[in-house]
């Protein structure tokens, strides 16, 4: 299964991942820069990120990644936490955008 990342400069990484990682997880297993403090817990908000296909397939934000999100700036309708986020066969093809 694949997730492709669109970097900041606009190109794109495609990574393979398998089920039960989380975005975080994948990007740091390929030298993908996605910052994170609290080591995956989902209460720092550095690794903010933009989801940009599939958000009907994506599970619903926790109480905790939305508060997490509040210290997040240039939040879109689109934005969550690359930590909070579990991959699973119906998130293959996922498109995520650094920010």
């Amino acid at each position: 299964m694949k997730i492709i990342f669109i970097m900041k400069d606009n190109s794109e990484k495609i990574c393979n991942f398998s089920e039960g990682n989380t975005i975080l997880n994948v990007a740091e297993a390929n030298g993908i820069p996605i910052k994170s403090f609290c080591e995956g817990f989902g209460v720092c908000g550095a690794c903010h990120i933009c989801i940009e296909n599939m958000q009907e397939r994506i599970p619903k934000m926790s109480d905790k990644e939305n508060n997490a999100l509040d210290n997040s700036s240039g939040l879109t309708i689109n934005s969550r936490l690359a930590c909070q986020i579990v991959l699973n066969k119906d998130l293959d093809g996922l498109k995520v955008r650094l920010l």
